[in-house]
């Protein structure tokens, strides 16, 4: 058993990725054509070797989004590739902005690389869209008034799976999750909200450590010997879908339930599983988002959903802007105007820290449940890895 989780440093295990301009690359979106533009503005994509096709999936999920707001034909947008760490894409931001006239910069960044690049566009008076997993929490201090964040909000996610747990299934928890995971907020909201619910975490597991004779050696032991009421698995790309096979050949053996992020039953409908999501199963979404996205090539990923939610939000703004507007003067308003996308009504929250909404719950009888919950509150100094997420 893992007595403590240390926060460190974690290292992808490839060399920063050099920052590249790209084209839109959905055939869908070309044929729209951006031969005069509006609006310029500069983007950066998501670099993940654990799950290679997240940068395609937000890129052209931001291009869809605005193509379905009226608005991709008023935007020229340059694209950049975030490296595993955050030094990298930064400083090909502050040459792109030095090179180049742009009215805003948006993509997806992990709070270290939303840091440096707000130290780039807050003294330039530039706005700044931030897209994030929301793994972890951000403080207001963070931001300034031309900075707006929404995210896949995964704290608000933990929070709300802690009381659904806590409530059906009992007060003891045992945590298995993988070691990039190990060190992201959320872990910390699920374990605060289960304490001050009146919960104990009787054991836990981070897969494929160096003393481990496999990645999940040693669970099975470990999980029986606790008798916990349920297992909170905690794990992501094709580490998840591993467990999941995992859990399915000795979950008889384990006799105790199964709960976890939205993505452990998500390729495996034979895993019953308590999952809360803040957007809905492919069954469960919105025919026209849903007909948009497979007409784009794009499948009902999480990646996917939060860049047509960002692309669709903005452009709407920017398709209603009068002429003459100016960028910033857009963002004083996105505080007040509620998100737009596959996701459902979003809110901003937090002085524009984050973004909040329905969530999702999904039961061992697989029903789908939707009701709002309230944005987690932190009481720990948000301290979570210092590179993106979902890197190795």
């Amino acid at each position: 058993m893992i007595a403590a989780l240390h926060r460190r440093h974690f290292l992808a295990t490839g060399g920063a990725a050099a920052a590249t301009g790209v084209q839109a690359s959905t055939p869908l979106l070309n044929s729209l054509g951006t031969a005069s533009p509006r609006w310029r503005i500069l983007a950066i994509a998501p670099s993940s070797e654990k799950l290679p096709a997240l940068a395609r999936d937000y890129q052209q999920g931001v291009e869809l989004g605005l193509a379905h707001a009226g608005a991709f034909s008023q935007v020229a947008l340059t694209w950049l590739s975030a490296g595993p760490m955050p030094s990298a894409p930064a400083r090909a931001v502050r040459a792109a902005l030095q090179d180049s006239r742009f009215d805003a910069v948006m993509g997806w960044m992990p709070p270290a690389l939303a840091k440096r690049v707000s130290a780039i566009t807050e003294p330039a008076r530039l706005p700044l869209w931030i897209s994030d997993t929301g793994a972890d929490l951000v403080s207001p201090s963070d931001t300034h008034l031309l900075t707006v964040r929404h995210s896949l909000e995964l704290c608000a996610m933990a929070t709300a799976l802690a009381d659904r747990v806590y409530a059906q299934c009992g007060p003891r928890a045992f945590l298995s999750m993988g070691r990039h995971e190990s060190g992201f907020d959320f872990l910390q909201s699920f374990q605060q909200r289960w304490q001050a619910l009146g919960g104990k975490v009787v054991g836990r597991h981070i897969a494929d450590m160096p003393n481990n004779a496999s990645e999940f050696g040693g669970l099975k032991q470990s999980i029986i010997s606790h008798q916990p009421d349920a297992v909170i698995a905690l794990y992501s790309g094709p580490q998840s879908q591993r467990f999941a096979q995992w859990w399915q050949k000795h979950s008889a053996a384990l006799r105790t339930n199964l709960a976890g992020l939205p993505w452990l039953s998500e390729h495996n409908p034979g895993v019953h599983a308590h999952t809360i999501a803040t957007w809905p199963q492919a069954e469960s979404a919105d025919a026209g988002w849903k007909a948009r996205l497979a007409q784009a090539g794009l499948g009902w990923t999480a990646a996917a959903l939060l860049g047509a939610e960002a692309g669709a939000s903005l452009g709407t703004a920017l398709v209603a802007a009068p002429q003459g507007t100016h960028m910033r003067d857009l963002w004083a308003t996105l505080h007040h105007t509620p998100l737009v996308g596959p996701r459902g009504e979003r809110q901003w929250v937090n002085a524009g820290t984050d973004s909040a909404g329905p969530l999702w719950e999904n039961t061992f009888l697989g029903a789908s449940a939707r009701r709002q919950h309230p944005t987690p509150t932190a009481v720990f100094a948000p301290r979570g890895w210092t590179t993106g997420y979902l890197l190795t």
